[in-house]
């Protein structure tokens, strides 16, 4: 969760930016969907960083966008990060990352609980 707060993040869209949104510190969400991966991929390499984390949903267009995302930020020299969104998705039982927060605050209350 440390490394999502100050990452540069690729998201699918408003939704997802809006969930992600409130956990980040210093990091920057790009959004992806609707033909703008190019674009946040050329967005990426203007703030000069070396990796983005690719949280994407896990759906067919999810993982699509996400092995898109690979390449194209690779093509600018960029690791793209699919582990923490991996790790993130199943540690939270998520499908989507729009329920991001609802599922977060629901782990976070149980672990407190426990």
């Amino acid at each position: 969760m440390e490394k999502l707060k100050d990452a540069v993040v690729l998201v699918e869209g408003k939704k997802d930016e809006h969930s992600l949104g409130p956990y980040m510190r210093d990091g920057k969400i790009l959004q992806a969907s609707s033909g703008r991966l190019r674009k946040a991929c050329e967005k990426a390499s203007e703030l000069g960083v070396r990796e983005v984390l690719v949280f994407t949903d896990r759906d067919k267009a999810g993982e699509e966008l996400a092995k898109m995302a690979e390449d194209e930020l690779k093509r600018y020299g960029i690791r793209a990060d699919l582990d923490v969104r991996k790790t993130l998705m199943a540690m939270l039982r998520l499908a989507t990352v729009e329920n991001f927060g609802k599922k977060y605050e629901e782990k976070i209350k149980e672990l407190e609980e426990n």
